[in-house]
C-alpha cells in the first residue's frame, strides 16, 4: 500500500528531526515547531537544499506550513486551538501538518477553514 502524501510528510519530519513519542518541543534552545515548518519551507523554495526523496516529501506540506505560520503563530486562531496546537508534541505536530497535507491544504484560506474545524 502507498503512502498518502501526509503520511510520507509526516514520517519524513519525524525521521529528519529525529522525533519519537516523548520529544519535547525545545531542543537545545531550538523550537522544533518551527524548526519543521523552516525545513518545509526551504524544500518547496530552494531545490536542491535536501535530497530528493525528502525535498518531495516535505514540500508537500508547503501550504500547512504557510497556514500553521499566518493563523497559530500569527494568533489568528482561538487562544484555545492556539494552546492546543502550542502544546503539541513534535511527533503529533508532524502528524498535524500531515493531516492538514492530506485535508488539501494548499494555501492559508484553506488552512483558516482547517483550524476553523479543528476548533469546532
Amino acid at each position: 500500500m502507498n503512502a498518502t502524501a501526509g503520511q510520507a510528510l509526516t514520517a519524513t519530519l519525524r525521521r529528519y528531526f529525529s522525533v519519537g513519542t516523548r520529544t519535547r518541543r525545545y531542543r537545545k534552545g531550538a523550537d522544533l515547531h518551527a524548526e519543521m515548518t523552516e525545513a518545509i519551507m526551504f524544500a518547496a523554495q530552494l531545490p536542491g537544499y535536501h535530497t530528493e526523496q525528502t525535498q518531495a516529501a516535505l514540500a508537500a506540506g508547503f501550504g500547512a506550513a504557510l497556514a500553521y505560520d499566518k493563523h497559530v503563530r500569527g494568533y489568528r486562531v482561538r487562544g484555545e486551538l492556539s494552546a492546543k496546537i502550542n502544546a503539541m508534541t513534535p511527533w503529533q505536530f508532524a502528524a498535524l501538518l500531515g493531516e492538514m497535507a492530506d485535508a488539501k491544504v494548499t494555501n492559508t484560506g484553506e488552512g483558516e477553514r482547517f483550524f476553523a474545524g479543528m476548533a469546532a
